[in-house]
């Protein structure tokens, strides 16, 4: 491999250029993600809806500057995320908030980079995040998690084609968007957000700031909604265009 290789490999891809066959590839990729929100596979694929939940959490502490301690994702689709700051204030708040949008964002962000063109970069980026991910990762299956997702994101960039990157893109781009519409679905049909106190992120956050739990949640669904429908229009707006 030389830098030559590396170079090649992150070359974008003219928008313009994109024709039916890729169409029917992204029409694919949307089949199987939705295929892999439906039972029973979700019980399987629903790990990688909590790994974009978890880094939100992280991510939204990080940058309102907060220090990342600890990451941890379980057998059962669960997680947990640590951060170091004060217990009260707007670091906190943010960080407790963008955990559950945070699936739809980066499924928002997957479909944008399918439609650009930017399929190879994307990829590229993203086995990065989830390699420096590891150096927070406080438990073996974290570990193997995080090492699946990179190395999967690698395989894509060095070995698949240009149409199958973009494809993947908008496959996870929509299990992403509608795993995370699923879990709020979820939640909000447990009761979870409202009998727990330690678990439930709009119940942390109601006793943050003194604003309902509900109407936290109604931001997690609005927030996830707007991306289902930003990420709607994107692919909309290809196939218009190929079609034209």
């Amino acid at each position: 491999m030389t830098l030559d290789d590396v170079h090649a490999r992150l070359a974008t891809v003219d928008p313009a250029a994109y024709t039916t066959a890729d169409l029917l590839v992204w029409a694919l990729a949307l089949l199987v993600a939705v295929a892999a929100v439906a039972d029973p596979l979700w019980r399987r694929t629903s790990v990688v809806v909590t790994v974009a939940h978890e880094l939100g959490h992280a991510l939204g502490g990080v940058f309102a500057g907060r220090k990342l301690t600890a990451l941890r994702v379980r057998l059962d689709a669960s997680g947990v995320t640590h951060t170091r700051g004060k217990r009260s204030g707007f670091g906190m708040v943010v960080c407790a908030w963008a955990g559950y949008p945070a699936p739809a964002i980066a499924g928002l962000l997957a479909v944008l980079v399918a439609v650009k063109g930017w399929a190879a970069p994307g990829l590229f980026v993203l086995g990065i995040v989830f390699v420096v991910c590891l150096l927070w990762a406080r438990s073996a299956f974290t570990v193997l998690v995080l090492l699946g997702c990179a190395g999967a994101s690698a395989a894509l960039w060095w070995w698949a084609a240009p149409v199958v990157q973009s494809g993947a893109a908008v496959g996870v781009g929509a299990f992403l968007i509608v795993g995370g519409l699923r879990t709020l679905a979820d939640t909000w049909r447990s009761r979870a957000w409202h009998r727990s106190r330690g678990e439930s992120d709009a119940v942390a956050l109601a006793m943050l700031t003194r604003i309902p739990a509900s109407v936290w949640l109604a931001s997690f669904w609005l927030a996830t909604a707007a991306c289902a429908g930003g990420a709607a229009w994107m692919l909309v707006d290809t196939v218009r265009r190929v079609v034209a």
